[in-house]
């Protein structure tokens, strides 16, 4: 029997952005309706929007009936198993709260809560009965990032040098999925240290340049840029034996081998490898997907992305938004 699931808010993650065929070139699974529609042990059951337009939009586009302006009615209409909350960050909280004991899982868009109170809240939460609860931060989906940890982590390329980023688009936004996996992978910070910082329009937050350290004296430099002029994830990881470079958002994934130097005697260089690894980044709501169903018929499987775990990347969150009210804001 396939699980039923619903979505609540029908924007663009959820839904809308399945209007830009470009997009869909280079992400098949473009959206929590999208997703979940192509996965074989789902049935997406219904969705709630307090805007009409968007309601009869979703309904038209995936053939679905039992459409909502009220959230609460949905959810005492319907047995669900999985809960989609798309809405904006300042309702995720309440949301949570109302539906907690009446889906089995519960899939929330970052940024997961306005605050460290609200997360902290949801993470003090325990009972039997609650839904399981994972943040869509969808690199940890990924199975490409997944295998780029594992490398970085294992000593396939030996210990991490130093690290550098480039973002866009604030903190909050393109700057949760940044830090999360840099977090997820290098482990907690021990210093922080903001730069500069500059204000993005587009989303009405700020993004910051900031140096940041990890376990073992591992470095990275996270650099701001102007999302009006171009669209820019990257991150590049150097090793003592390679370099591994996350480029394109992360459609593009380069891989670099010590070899000897051309040019001079006893010294070495990096080569790129052509056995690099193939992004499916595209692929990454579908893997949450799948990930959300396995939460399901697996009751010892924990959430990729559980509550405690924003907690953490939300303090760095807050300590770099602290910091960043002392320095001056670049122009753009």
């Amino acid at each position: 029997m396939k699980l039923k699931t619903g979505i609540i808010g029908l924007g663009r993650i959820a839904s809308l952005y399945e209007e830009d065929t470009r997009a869909r070139k280079y992400y098949p699974y473009l959206t929590h309706a999208g997703s979940y529609s192509k996965h074989p042990s789902v049935e997406l059951l219904c969705g709630a929007d307090i805007n009409s337009e968007r309601l009869q939009k979703f309904g038209e586009r995936w053939g679905v009936t039992r459409l909502y302006h009220d959230y609460r009615k949905m959810i005492n209409d319907n047995e669900l198993d999985i809960l989609s909350i798309c809405t904006h960050p300042e309702l995720h909280c309440q949301i949570i709260k109302a539906v907690r004991k009446s889906v089995k899982v519960i899939f929330c868009e970052k940024p997961f809560a306005q605050g460290l109170k609200e997360i902290e809240d949801i993470s003090g939460w325990g009972e039997k009965d609650d839904a399981k609860i994972t943040a869509n931060l969808y690199r940890e989906y990924d199975k490409s990032h997944l295998k780029i940890r594992e490398l970085l982590t294992n000593g396939r390329y030996g210990a991490i040098q130093r690290v550098n980023c480039f973002i866009g688009k604030g903190l909050r936004n393109m700057g949760t999925h940044l830090i999360g996996y840099l977090m997820n992978t290098l482990g907690i910070p021990e210093k922080i240290s903001v730069l500069s910082k500059r204000f993005c329009p587009e989303v009405n937050e700020y993004s910051y340049d900031v140096y940041i350290e990890f376990k073992k004296g591992i470095p990275a430099f996270i650099q701001s840029c102007d999302y009006d002029n171009f669209r820019l994830f990257e991150m590049d990881f150097i090793c003592e034996r390679g370099r591994i470079q996350i480029i394109d958002e992360g459609l593009t994934i380069r891989v670099y081998e010590v070899f000897d130097n051309k040019a001079e005697s006893g010294a070495m260089e990096l080569r790129e490898q052509r056995r690099e690894i193939k992004s499916t980044i595209g692929y990454a709501l579908y893997y949450a997907v799948d990930h959300l169903v396995r939460l399901i018929r697996d009751p010892s499987l924990e959430p990729a992305v559980p509550p405690k775990n924003y907690l953490e990347i939300q303090r760095v969150i807050e300590e770099i938004e602290r910091q960043g009210g002392q320095v001056h804001c670049m122009r753009n």
